[in-house]
């Protein structure tokens, strides 16, 4: 059975109607307080609240699911025969840090099931958490993959959020895993990660959309334990391998590859393997337009990814100069028609939790 991409939504603060335009003004600026000292660090800010209370955070989940599916073209009263996955490792930390701000009383609870439980209440179908580090969504669209090629349903939801937590972000900058500089440029600058907020949700179906054709061929997935924090060389190698030998596609045929890319000390040995595995395509570099959103990353960049598919295009950057000057030759895909074929995409998480999948795009 076939499963497509057949829509999405995620919400973003630009005002601007022409796409190329549309993330020139990322990213903005967030404070850690480590040790007592003030560091103005940036930061891609996506929501006007500066912490999300549960209430704000349910409403917005609401509104890309909504859009999500109007855009699908389904109909509203039909959605508790879709399945809906969370991604996040945000949790609603937001909240409880709102009510510690505000002096009120703290929840009793902080987890996924909060909102899952809103959800499933509202819509009346089933809601699976996903909480596996960086690949929370990813894992998220795997699950519903498998969930659509078994014959369990014919559509599913995912949503994918990240919305800033004081917790999460002075966790990062006490481990001095963030940058200082605003201009984010993985693989090119390699000075750390920049860390963002998201909201996404993607649809997918085993009936293709009637404006584009977006089928998954494959999903694979590869955990290992050799370290914490770090990526492995061998277990990305794996998934490289995992993914293409079940797909049977020929990696010279790939258009381009969607790439972690996160600045930080993997980088490298990313870049290696993939001039290894991929040495014909070129490479789309999502989190220079949307920071490292963590656990939300498989949504918002596939849902980035398609848009771009459907413009052609990617989109422009505030720091192109810098992209330029500093490309080192790289395959980027940046000023280079997004053609029809093959796309391949992976993510990797804390604790050695990987996912690759890829797209048959067909405008």
């Amino acid at each position: 059975m076939k499963t497509y991409f057949v829509a999405y939504d995620y919400i973003h603060p630009s005002q601007a109607v022409d796409f190329t335009e549309k993330f020139v003004n990322f990213p903005q600026k967030r404070t850690a307080y480590m040790l007592g000292q003030k560091d103005e660090l940036p930061y891609f800010n996506v929501f006007k609240e500066p912490l999300l209370t549960l209430d704000n955070l349910y409403n917005y989940i609401i509104e890309v699911i909504e859009n999500t599916i109007i855009k699908a073209g389904w109909d509203l009263d039909n959605l508790q025969q879709i399945p809906i996955m969370l991604g996040s490792t945000s949790y609603v930390i937001s909240d409880c840090e709102y009510c510690f701000t505000h002096n009120q009383p703290l929840p009793e609870q902080h987890t996924l099931t909060l909102i899952a439980d809103r959800l499933r209440e509202k819509y009346q179908t089933d809601v699976f958490s996903f909480a596996t580090s960086c690949t929370s969504a990813a894992q998220g669209i795997q699950s519903a993959y498998q969930m659509i090629q078994n014959g369990f349903c014919d559509k599913a939801l995912v949503v994918g959020f990240e919305m800033f937590n004081r917790l999460t972000f002075e966790h990062f900058h006490s481990m001095h895993l963030l940058a200082q500089d605003e201009t984010y440029l993985p693989f090119i600058q390699s000075n750390g990660l920049v860390l963002g907020e998201a909201m996404a949700c993607v649809a997918l179906s085993n009936q293709a959309y009637s404006d584009f054709q977006c089928e998954i061929c494959h999903i694979a997935s590869v955990t290992d334990s050799e370290s914490l924090t770090n990526d492995s060389e061998q277990a990305l190698q794996q998934l490289f391998s995992k993914t293409l030998d079940k797909s049977q596609i020929d990696p010279n045929t790939i258009q381009a590859v969607k790439v972690h890319g996160v600045g930080g000390t993997s980088d490298k040995m990313e870049m290696q393997l993939l001039k290894q595995y991929f040495p014909t395509s070129n490479w789309i570099m999502a989190k220079m337009y949307l920071g490292h959103t963590l656990g939300a990353s498989g949504a918002i960049e596939a849902a980035f990814l398609l848009e771009c598919l459907q413009q052609q295009k990617l989109p422009d950057l505030s720091h192109s100069e810098n992209l330029q000057k500093y490309n080192h030759n790289l395959p980027l895909a940046q000023g280079e028609n997004l053609k029809d074929g093959y796309y391949f995409n992976y993510f990797l998480g804390f604790g050695g939790n990987n996912v690759a999948w890829i797209l048959d795009w067909k405008h």
